[in-house]
């Protein structure tokens, strides 16, 4: 005989479940944001408004890290994503953002050209500027003026870290220093001279050396419009972008970062305001022309926490 639906042995087990259903519908209308649920869904229309719309996270601190390289540089660059690859992006903190790119002028060698042509089809993280490779005939300003135009205006960034290719950055320490300075006006840095040293050469006005230093969007924009940095581009570029500054009278909100921003000191080379052994508080150290003083500083700051030990044989299946 063929059962009904409504069948004596069924009404029990289907009264128990409207309660859990009940329960399930409750808390997933309560809890769905909690449970990141609403990523799953979205509406048929794209311009009807849904529940169960995804929800887009807008960083809101936003750094930008510019590393001036050549473009024979392949090794540097891949030892610098490795470095870098567990700092940047929204990460631990979704509220901030750290972007990485390199930096260099138009290439010419063919070689060259297909090489970083790879580069990019993988990270996608290469600006070429329209200049030829130099380092104080205008890289600088080419770059600071190319930048509004390089990002849209959803994309603009709160500080811009102008750097080289032998300089470590701590990130973590970096975006800790910035948060609570103002989102205008800055200019950051290891500021020359330091502690009233005397240089044989002619310094304009005091500068944040060449290592590394911040500069806040608007500046950048600044740069990008005003007349003053264009008829002045030749010359040591982080020295003539302090200059800039001064007769721009911008850059008020200025922060110099001795002793946690320095030179890597060598065996053979003595202390100095800028150049001194490595400490815990380091933001960044620079002069890392060598592996072996990148091996050093990232052991010193545990990067690889010994994931590696010389005693014993790894094996990765």
């Amino acid at each position: 005989m063929m059962h009904s639906f409504f069948s004596k042995e069924r009404p029990s087990l289907y009264l128990l479940s409207i309660p859990c259903v009940f329960v399930l519908l409750t808390f997933f209308a309560v809890y769905r944001h909690d449970l990141g649920l609403q990523s799953l869904f979205s509406t048929c229309d794209n311009h009807a408004p849904s529940f169960f719309e995804p929800v887009s996270i807008k960083p809101d601190f936003r750094v930008l890290i510019s590393v001036f390289t050549t473009a024979w540089t392949f090794e540097r660059r891949h030892l610098l994503r490795h470095v870098y690859s567990k700092s940047l992006w929204p990460a631990d903190n979704i509220t901030d953002y750290v972007g990485l790119r390199f930096v260099m002028c138009n290439i010419t060698n063919e070689e060259h050209i297909t090489m970083v042509s790879l580069e990019i089809m993988v990270y996608n993280d290469i600006i070429i500027l329209n200049c030829t490779e130099n380092v104080n005939y205008g890289k600088t300003y080419n770059y600071f003026s190319s930048l509004p135009h390089i990002f849209s205006r959803d994309q603009l960034y709160d500080y811009v870290v102008k750097t080289d290719d032998d300089t470590y950055w701590r990130l973590d320490k970096l975006l800790a220093s910035l948060r609570d300075k103002p989102r205008n006006d800055v200019y950051y840095g290891l500021e020359i001279p330091c502690n009233g040293t005397e240089f044989d050469f002619w310094i304009p006005t005091p500068f944040m050396t060449g290592l590394g230093y911040v500069l806040s969007w608007d500046l950048v924009e600044w740069i990008a419009e005003s007349e003053v940095p264009v008829n002045h581009t030749m010359g040591p570029e982080d020295m003539m972008l302090g200059w800039w500054l001064q007769m721009g009278e911008k850059g008020k909100n200025r922060y110099n970062n001795a002793p946690v921003m320095y030179d890597f000191r060598g065996d053979d080379q003595e202390a100095n305001c800028f150049r001194h052994d490595l400490t815990a508080d380091t933001i960044a150290v620079h002069r890392l022309k060598e592996n072996s003083r990148w091996a050093t500083v990232l052991k010193y700051f545990n990067v690889t926490d010994g994931l590696i030990k010389p005693s014993k044989l790894h094996y990765i299946p």
